[in-house]
């Protein structure tokens, strides 16, 4: 993400040094995660191991209904089915879009609902080894405990008006979300370890108003809520073991001559193969070392945009050589901090 912040800024100051011949592109640029998962695993099986009988799925009026005979000031463990069903299938969406893992979320995917299972044990390499092999993935990713601690306070406060002297209520709700959600990674051909990933985080909701009705009519309700922390910890794991995109700003060379506007369609569809193809056609008959220069840098683009970052950078330092540009040195040196964030050589 502070990559692409300071390439961001590196564009800008040269937008801003004087006349350019450039365009601004943005691209979805796919990052590293921050605790990846063993590169053999490239299929995961979805499991809800944490679900068992105390979990329900009540209707959202019932439970707030609850909290409202409490009048708005309770804090209790719920166990919400929905939250976390909602948790698992999220993370599956996420993981799966993220390009990095196929994703298998079955019918029967709460093999403890029946039971009292205050916190799941590990299943068994042999239970792992079965449902991998059934459901044809490489591991299982279980979540074996969620719990979901809400914490609802409403208050009323009277105030006077130093310039007219009356006195006024106002009403004020506040509701904490606290989740707790582990998952485990059961990779039948790497029995050595276990993988855990303890996910701990809180979302907060906090409202005023004169209109004690208005307030409650439009604050959050506790289902919902959390069915949000659901999908809080769902990104915070999708974070951890699956790649992030990240909209980045990039150069690219559209103007100033006819075969550079020709190609601009081409590249705003993102026809990276199409563009530099015809690139390297007119590269050899690029009589101009201004034109050599500007098919070279949208070249080195189109190998970053196919995935070849060593190729971009050898590209862009011929780029950088046949004439020097601000936008070409900018260029360079956000693919080497690409190259080290990505730790190729």
């Amino acid at each position: 993400m502070k990559q692409a912040f300071y390439s961001f800024i590196i564009l800008m100051a040269i937008l801003l040094g004087g006349c350019r011949s450039f365009s601004l592109l943005t691209i979805d640029l796919s990052y590293p995660p921050r605790e990846g998962l063993n590169d053999s695993i490239q299929s995961l099986l979805l499991l809800n191991r944490a679900v068992d009988r105390r979990f329900t799925d009540d209707p959202a009026d019932t439970i707030q209904l609850r909290f409202f005979e409490k009048q708005f000031n309770l804090d209790t463990v719920i166990y919400d089915l929905h939250a976390s069903d909602t948790l698992l299938r999220v993370l599956g969406d996420l993981l799966f879009e993220s390009g990095r893992y196929d994703v298998v979320i079955p019918v029967e995917r709460f093999p403890k609902r029946d039971t009292l299972n205050v916190y799941s044990d590990p299943m068994t390499w042999e239970e792992a080894e079965q449902l991998t092999s059934l459901f044809k993935t490489d591991a299982v990713l279980s979540l074996d405990y969620h719990k979901t601690d809400v914490m609802a306070r409403y208050q009323r406060q009277s105030y006077m008006d130093p310039e007219t002297g009356e006195v006024a209520d106002v009403y004020g709700a506040d509701m904490l979300v606290a989740y707790i959600a582990q998952f485990r990674i059961f990779y039948p051909a790497y029995r050595e370890e276990i993988p855990s990933f303890f996910l701990v985080d809180t979302l907060m909701w906090s409202d005023l108003d004169y209109d004690l009705k208005e307030l409650f009519r439009r604050f959050t309700y506790v289902k919902p809520a959390l069915a949000e922390s659901g999908i809080a910890a769902a990104l915070s794991l999708s974070g951890k073991i699956a790649p992030r995109w990240v909209a980045t700003p990039r150069a690219v060379f559209l103007s100033g001559h006819p075969l550079l506007r020709n190609t601009a369609p081409l590249v705003r569809d993102h026809r990276w193969n199409e563009a530099s193809g015809i690139w390297e056609d007119a590269l050899p008959r690029a009589r101009s070392k201004s034109l050599q220069s500007k098919l070279l840098f949208n070249l080195a683009l189109a190998r970053e945009m196919e995935g070849n970052l060593q190729e971009a950078i050898r590209t862009g330092i011929r780029s950088y050589e046949t004439q020097y540009r601000k936008v070409t040195e900018a260029y360079l040196r956000t693919l080497d901090e690409r190259r080290k964030l990505l730790n190729l050589k």
